[in-house]
């Protein structure tokens, strides 16, 4: 079992499989890129599910794929096949644009809760926010999903001055559709990262929903859940509210991180971790692998805050799709 010092277990993974994404996002990547990384510097599957079996054994019981766009990574639905004997819930975060075409076999090997990576319901704004001219195949992942019943969340990254005047339209998604929409507050890391100005607090972005839907009220949250709940009375939807840069859920944290080059990390903001792609490859055995992680876990900060006061230092933004999101 993985316990912190603060009594929680962890028993979710989000694992990013891919440093790789087909748009360029304004908040998470630079329009030319990145340095991606090399194909022998990524983690590979047999790794992937040899850890997969330790976390397991560890009490892990969920994981979420993501990347970059996690359905860049060539042959994954290889891989959501081996973690679908390992793991009771598999779930990815995608920006749909390639999922159709694989979404019965991803079904078939257990991979039914997606998080749909969608700013902005105009096409337009679309490429303005990706620099990519793909809107339609992003939507039409949604209506495959809907269409299907698959449980589906959109993320929606609340971006000030450019798509905050939508808000009351995604919510309104709610009314005819059972899904949930999540509105994320944009992530100033540091003060080179450009996004200190797009900046919107969690209370801030329930206000702007609130002129349009006034009735709009609090509602139980999922447990260990990321996001605050609410519900326009009536709607089938739920919307929530994801204090990402506020950090007021920090505390009931259940979640470690694996970046795609093996990276093993205890929070979004933690910069030391453990490097385990040269140690697997050095062929650790489960044993050591399992206390290894155990260790590192139970020295897992109080909250997002307290990680950030003790492990950064100066400038130290990285890409969100090196980071795993």
């Amino acid at each position: 079992m993985l316990k912190d010092q603060h009594g929680r277990q962890t028993t979710y993974l989000r694992l990013a499989v891919t440093d790789r994404c087909n748009l360029r996002c304004r908040y998470c990547m630079p329009a030319e890129g990145i340095a991606f990384a090399a194909r022998r510097e990524l983690l590979t599957f047999e790794e992937i599910l040899f850890l997969g079996e330790v976390l397991a054994e560890l009490g892990v019981d969920k994981v979420r794929l993501t990347g970059g766009e996690p359905l860049s990574r060539k042959d994954l639905p290889e891989l959501v096949r081996g973690l679908g004997q390992i793991f009771p819930k598999l779930a990815m975060t995608t920006n749909g644009v390639l999922l159709p075409p694989v979404l019965d076999e991803l079904s078939g090997y257990g991979l039914n809760h997606y998080n749909l990576s969608l700013d902005t319901l105009r096409p337009d704004r679309f490429f303005e926010i990706t620099r990519r001219d793909e809107f339609h195949g992003t939507k039409r992942a949604l209506d495959e999903l809907l269409r299907r019943g698959i449980e589906t969340k959109i993320n929606v990254v609340v971006l000030k001055g450019t798509n905050d005047d939508e808000l009351g339209d995604f919510v309104a998604l709610t009314r005819e559709n059972e899904l949930d929409v999540r509105f994320i507050e944009a992530m100033p890391f540091n003060d080179g990262d450009g996004n200190h100005h797009l900046y919107l607090s969690h209370s801030e972005i329930l206000a702007r929903i609130a002129d349009r839907f006034p009735d709009i009220a609090r509602v139980a949250d999922e447990r260990n859940s990321s996001s605050v709940a609410y519900r326009v009375p009536g709607f089938p939807g739920r919307v929530g509210i994801i204090p990402a840069f506020s950090r007021s859920l920090c505390g009931s944290c259940n979640r470690l991180r694996l970046t795609p080059k093996g990276t093993m990390l205890n929070c979004l903001y933690s910069t030391k971790g453990i490097e385990l792609l040269p140690l697997l490859r050095q062929g650790i055995g489960r044993r050591d692998l399992a206390d290894l992680i155990t260790e590192y876990v139970l020295g897992k900060h109080k909250d997002g805050h307290q990680t950030q006061r003790l492990e950064q230092a100066g400038d130290v933004f990285a890409s969100m799709t090196s980071i795993g999101g």
